[in-house]
């Protein structure tokens, strides 16, 4: 029980992860006010989440307000075209319900196919945010990439979806101050899984700080090592193949 409640014991640890969330949520609401700067500020919000899942130091504020800068070109206008889409997908799924006369014969498809519309620009704007803060890619390739991942990994892509909605009705039904604190809840939780996603085509990503400085120190160890026998790296080379030769012989 006294390691639990210590310093680095569990309590500390989950209290901190609390207040982490908390916090986010409050800072990510406050800077999408505009409107027009959600997109900037849920890059933020996923750089500020997944380095926290990956135990990177850093303090939160700064790391939300660097990111936000950092990308707030690219990410407002990412948000622009989602927003555009999803705007237009929605309009004619209600004219198609109001006025189904209006869409003549194809009526009985508009309906369809603008539901599978929305279900991929959710799977999709699922990934948008966070490639955008944690990755350097141009604006198409970022969409590319968005739409490969979100189908590829269906299963990832539809439980983010399936968080999202939940944490939405269960504040709309349920517990109104729950939309307070959902921005962090549901950053931190799809981080879990975005970023297990992520390491499978960038596996060096966010290694464990840890073990980054060990194999810092042992690259400048052995380039020590190399320095003070004399050996470049191709006279090493000759000499393994002389040696493997000589056993052979």
């Amino acid at each position: 029980m006294r390691d639990f409640f210590s310093l680095e014991g569990s309590f500390n640890k989950y209290a901190g992860f609390l207040a982490d969330t908390v916090i986010l949520s409050f800072i990510w609401i406050f800077f999408s006010l505009p409107i027009i700067t959600i997109g900037a500020s849920t890059t933020a919000l996923f750089y500020v989440s997944t380095r926290r899942i990956a135990n990177r130091e850093g303090y939160l504020t700064s790391d939300f307000w660097q990111s936000f800068k950092a990308n707030f070109k690219r990410a407002t206008l990412l948000w622009l075209i989602i927003f555009a889409i999803g705007f237009l997908v929605i309009w004619n799924m209600l004219l198609a319900f109001q006025n189904p006369d209006m869409m003549g014969r194809f009526s009985s498809l508009v309906i369809p196919v603008q539901i599978v519309v929305l279900i991929e620009l959710a799977f999709v704007t699922t990934y948008i945010f966070p490639v955008t803060a944690r990755f350097d890619m141009g604006f198409k390739e970022t969409l590319k990439s968005c739409f490969f991942m979100a189908n590829r990994h269906f299963l990832t892509s539809l439980t983010c979806t399936l968080i999202f909605v939940g944490l939405f009705v269960a504040a709309l039904e349920f517990f109104p101050p729950l939309i307070f604190i959902s921005p962090g809840i549901y950053a931190m939780l799809s981080s879990h899984m975005l970023m297990r996603v992520f390491k499978k085509y960038r596996p060096e990503m966010d290694k464990d700080p840890i073990l980054e400085l060990q194999e810092i120190e042992a690259a400048k160890a052995e380039a020590r090592r190399r320095a003070e026998i004399g050996f470049t790296q191709p006279d090493e080379n000759i000499i393994i193949e002389e040696s493997s030769d000589k056993n052979l012989t």
